[in-house]
C-alpha cells in the first residue's frame, strides 16, 4: 500500500512535534529555552539558536507522562515531564526528565531523571514528587520551591504510585 501526499505530512507532523510557550496571552510563541545543566552539574549543550529546546508532555495518550502542572496559589511554579532536542521523543520513555521553573516558564531546571508525577502545596512552599514509571517506596519534597530536594520512605516494599492529591485549597 502506497502512502499518498497527505499521509505522509501526516505522519512526519506526528513525529515532529515541539513545544512552544507564550508569556503574552499569544502574542507571540517561542520554544522554550533547555536548561544549561542536567540535575548532575552536566552541561546540556541544546540551543534555541540551532533549533534545540525544551519539548513537555502536554497529553500521554497512554497515560504514563503527567502534564505540566502549576497551582493558582503558588505564583511562577511550574513542573513538567520532557526532554531536550529538536522534537518531543514522546515514544522513547527513557528520554524524559522532569523539568522545574519556578519564574513561569523562563527559565527551567532539570530537577529529576526520569517521569515522576508531583502535586504542589501551600503556595508552593511544598513540592511533592513520585517516580510514577516504576515501584518505588519514596516520595521526595522540597519546602524551598524546589532549590534542595529531601527523601522519605512511605512503603517497607516498593509500590506503583499514580498519583498524589493534597487538600483542595492546597494552602495547608
Amino acid at each position: 500500500m502506497q502512502k499518498t501526499g497527505d499521509e505522509f505530512e501526516l505522519h512526519e507532523l506526528e513525529d515532529n512535534i515541539r513545544t512552544y510557550i507564550t508569556h503574552n496571552k499569544g502574542g507571540k510563541w517561542e520554544l522554550i529555552k533547555a536548561p544549561s545543566e542536567d540535575m548532575d552539574g552536566n552541561n546540556i549543550k541544546c540551543y534555541i539558536e540551532d533549533g534545540c529546546s525544551l519539548h513537555l508532555q502536554i497529553y500521554s495518550s497512554n497515560g504514563v507522562f503527567p502534564p505540566p502542572y502549576s497551582q493558582d496559589s503558588a505564583i511562577g511554579i511550574i513542573v513538567a515531564v520532557g526532554n531536550t532536542g529538536f522534537q518531543l521523543e514522546r515514544n522513547r520513555p527513557t528520554k524524559m526528565n522532569t523539568y522545574m521553573s519556578r519564574d513561569g516558564g523562563l527559565n527551567w531546571k532539570e530537577i529529576r531523571k526520569g517521569s515522576y508525577i508531583y502535586e504542589i502545596g501551600d503556595h508552593g512552599g511544598l513540592i511533592v514528587l513520585a517516580h510514577n514509571t516504576k515501584e518505588t517506596n519514596e516520595v521526595l519534597y522540597s519546602y524551598d520551591e524546589g532549590l534542595t530536594w529531601h527523601s522519605m520512605t512511605i512503603s517497607d516494599t516498593p509500590i506503583d504510585i499514580f498519583n498524589i492529591i493534597i487538600e483542595p485549597d492546597s494552602v495547608t
